[in-house]
């Protein structure tokens, strides 16, 4: 009795993260930028505190920035 009650609930619970998962994987969320042409201004301090400011991506046509932090 105890088995079968158990099977229930296990199926029970296998079928509902199944369904969460996949109504959750439908899901889209547009990100966007608008009309970005050129680079947000911006300042901060580097790790030697030294002003960075978004001047430095100036004279570039293309510019790719990694942002990582923790914490």
């Amino acid at each position: 009795m105890k088995s079968q009650s158990m099977k229930k609930i296990i199926t029970f619970l296998l079928l509902f993260i199944m369904v969460v998962g996949i109504t959750g994987c439908g899901q889209k969320k547009e990100v966007s930028f608008g009309n970005l042409k050129s680079m947000p201004k911006f300042e901060t301090k580097d790790l030697k505190k030294n002003e960075i400011t978004n001047e430095i991506f100036k004279n570039y046509d293309l510019t790719m920035i990694n942002i990582w932090a923790s914490g």
